[in-house]
């Protein structure tokens, strides 16, 4: 039977006989429906609203926190230039301007312009541009301090004005004012302007004082400007004399609304949130510090201008009370959400520290969330009540109609249902152009809408899938396009992601002309963000690589800057680093959490480990590493690779194993290194059948080879060598550490050390057990 018939002859009698039923179940449906979908949409939103209002805050505090780094290595840069130019004679000075020159045309330096950025706040609030000079630092001599006294100092901080100009080219519009007080009573700031209050003395402002008793770099509170009466934040630091005394202070000023901008969420959210600075004062007169609250609005810093400060010139916001309450959570963590009400209101809180007693805080009020659940429900309650009546209504006239109408509405939903399998089959045959113009007013809607739905998001998935491809190509750009050559050695290597992109890594970088590296790493996990964190260490490593240092000096300065970008995220990246010397059969390695490198005697047929002590990049900054070395013998293989070698897995679960892999390269031990990565690529394909893979794969292989003569004439690694202890007899200890797989391990230091005797040796590489640290 057709299904037209069938659709015929089901419609006349579900419809006679259980309509009422059908009725009196579907409005009670729907009101259930109706209060379910407005609770469940109502808790839905309000997660969502909590995770995104949280990880803005946690990422704005995140870069907040890295423009204070760069604002305090901008401030150790001009400390160290001025203690150089404190060693240094002090030259004449010419064309040194004062600050009270800015206002006299015929002595004002002539590059004079207005800047908006440095205007100054008038008491209405409203802001005027002022006169500064990019040119000219001005000079400012304290209360009591003549020119002709201190003329040598004025001449010798005129050397800064290359380092001014410099540092905020920089840091651009971040910056306000970048300055230096001597203890003699000699200011210099730049951009060059005047403007000071009468009897001015800088050694006497809260930068000069903290910075004096700290006798560190430190961070103030919001404080107004002298000149300006803006808001700024100030970082300031001492500087000393070549007799290692107090010769003044150094500072930066932040404009505050350039550290608190407003945080980039969702449209439909951001407009009803308020975000806030809350932190804490110095100590005033009595010992006790005050708790201070910022927010984005304009009006606040106006308000603040007006009058809304301290004795000290601190900003206070009316609302500090309310925040008050927050310091206990505030000492438990540094960053979490929860919900409590604000001036009245529901809302939810959001908090991230940026640095110690400095916290930024967004608000957004609950009802932004709830109103849409609440509509929901009154909407589904109102479309029962209607229906109630008439759906009594309507059964009669169903009952009626439903046996003359039922052939013609079945014969018309099969046409229409022929139409929509002809545009599956259309889609199917790669015609995303394809529509459905069909309309039924009914649930049937909700399949034409869905398949017109479907063919953008197909050609949305298929751009997307060109740009990984895309991304693909362009990483695999960045490994190596050929396998080195280094006489006495055959290198080969290879990298297979199990993404479009991966986080595995491997390179060969010459860093002399008979000297080179060979580096591999796997950063957790993996995908574009593995991707991008592989390509950050790519470049240090490249760029550290080029210049002089031992190994472990290139792998620690490599750390230290990766886990500037891993801070706090849980990234971090396993990392193995050797060095090969032309002509020679001795490798150098570096080991960074990395399991340690496989080693091959054929002669011998045994299998060890190059070991050692070591952290994974981006854990800790601070982590000192250690340098490795151990000659080879002719014929032995090195393999380098990544877990995705062992972790293997089958169709039925079943790792790949070290033993396998063993096996294959003492197998292919005779083979070059390039074909033996191709017999061990070829194992683990057959191994993994259908199953795709769970992790990157990357190997590089070392073999030592007679290429060229090795130590430039020397006696071969497996030899005896002419005086000393026969290699092979049992009782050399050179021998015993070469071949008992420990190696003859360096002192940690780079070339030039001493290496460790055998014994001693064999003790720290056996302490370094493998596996990521």
């Amino acid at each position: 039977m057709k299904l037209r018939w069938k659709f015929f002859t089901v419609l006349l009698v579900a419809s006679l006989t259980p309509m009422m039923v059908v009725t009196l179940i579907s409005l009670n449906a729907s009101k259930k429906l109706g209060r379910t979908i407005s609770s469940q949409t109502r808790s839905v939103l309000m997660d969502t609203v909590r995770r995104e209002i949280l990880s803005a805050t946690e990422n704005y505090a995140l870069i907040t926190r890295r423009s204070k780094s760069t604002i305090e290595f901008a401030l150790a840069a001009m400390i160290r230039e001025v203690g150089l130019i404190q060693a240094r004679p002090a030259p004449a000075a010419a064309n040194v301007y004062f600050a009270k020159d800015i206002d006299n045309p015929e002595a004002a330096p002539p590059d004079l312009t207005l800047s908006q950025v440095h205007g100054k706040v008038l008491p209405d609030g409203s802001v005027i541009p002022k006169q500064i000079s990019r040119g000219h630092p001005t000079f400012l001599l304290a209360p009591g301090v003549s020119a002709a006294t201190v003329e040598e100092e004025i001449a010798r901080l005129k050397q800064l004005t290359p380092a001014l100009v410099g540092i905020a080219g920089e840091l651009e519009d971040a910056l306000l004012w970048i300055y230096a007080s001597s203890n003699s009573g000699v200011h210099i700031s730049y951009p060059g302007h005047g403007g000071y209050p009468k009897d001015y003395d800088p050694r006497q402002r809260p930068w000069y004082l903290r910075a004096e008793q700290k006798q560190a770099m430190t961070w103030g509170p919001p404080i107004v400007d002298a000149t300006t009466r803006q808001l700024t934040f100030t970082v300031s630091a001492p500087f000393y004399n070549a007799k290692n005394e107090l010769a003044g202070v150094a500072a930066i000023d932040v404009l505050i609304p350039k550290v608190l901008l407003k945080s980039h969420i969702s449209a439909q959210w951001s407009q009803q949130m308020k975000s806030f600075l809350v932190g804490f004062s110095d100590p005033d007169a009595d010992g006790k510090r005050h708790l201070w609250v910022m927010s984005q609005e304009e009006q606040d810093y106006s308000a603040g201008y007006r009058g809304n400060t301290s004795k000290a010139g601190l900003f206070f916001d009316v609302r500090r009370e309310t925040f008050a309450e927050l310091l206990p959570i505030f000492a438990k963590s540094d960053a979490g959400s929860f919900e409590r009400p604000y001036q009245g209101e529901d809302a939810f809180w959001a908090f991230a520290s940026i640095f110690p007693d400095l916290h930024f805080v967004i608000i957004a009020p609950t009802a932004m969330v709830t109103a849409l659940p609440e509509k929901v429900g009154e909407d589904f309650s109102r479309y029962a009540r209607g229906q109630t009546g008439i759906s009594l209504a309507a059964v009669v006239i169903v009952i009626l109609v439903v046996a003359g109408l039922a052939l013609f509405f079945s014969r018309a939903t099969t046409r229409n249902l022929m139409t929509i399998v002809h545009g599956f089959k259309r889609l199917g045959r790669g015609d995303l152009s394809t529509r459905l113009d069909l309309r039924f007013n009914d649930e049937r809607d909700l399949i034409v809408t869905t398949f017109n739905q479907i063919t953008p998001r197909l050609q949305d998935h298929l751009r997307m899938s060109r740009t990984l491809g895309l991304a693909k190509d362009v990483q695999q750009s960045l490994l190596p396009c050929e396998d080195p050559s280094l006489p006495g050695f055959d290198i080969a290597g290879t990298s297979l992601y199990c993404e479009e992109t991966g986080g595995d890594y491997f390179d060969f970088l010459s860093i002399a002309k008979d000297r080179l590296a060979v580096v591999v790493g796997d950063v957790s996990g993996h995908g574009v963000s593995s991707a991008l964190l592989m390509a950050t260490a790519r470049a240090l490593v490249m760029q550290r690589a080029a210049l002089p240092g031992a190994t472990a000096g290139i792998v620690g300065d490599v750390n230290r800057h990766l886990s500037l970008d891993t801070y706090d995220t849980g990234n971090f990246m396993t990392f193995f680093y050797c060095e090969l010397t032309a002509g020679q059969r001795e490798v150098r390695w570096v080991r960074a959490g990395h399991e340690p490198a496989l080693l091959y005697d054929p002669q011998m047929d045994r299998f060890d480990e190059l070991k050692g002590r070591g952290l994974a990049l981006g854990l800790n900054d601070h982590f000192e590493y250690e340098e490795y070395s151990r000659r080879l013998h002719l014929e032995e293989i090195v393999l380098i690779g990544t877990d995705g070698i062992w972790e293997m897995r089958s169709e039925s679960g079943e790792m790949f194993g070290k033993q396998r892999l063993k096996k294959m390269i003492r197998t292919h031990q005779s083979a070059p290194a390039k074909e033996i990565i191709g017999a061990i690529t070829a194992a683990l394909e057959h191994f993994r059948g259908d199953r795709s893979p769970e992790d990157d794969v990357t190997m590089v292989v070392i073999k030592a080879t007679d290429k060229a003569a090795c130590d430039a004439g020397a006696p071969d690694a497996g030899a005896p060598d002419a005086g000393a202890p026969d290699a092979g007899a049992p009782d050399a200890a050179a021998s015993d550490a070469g071949r008992s797989g420990t190696g003859v391990l360096g002192a940690g230091e780079g070339p030039g050390k001493e290496s460790l005797p055998s014994g001693e040796a064999s003790g720290r590489a056996g302490n370094s057990s493998g596996g990521k640290d």
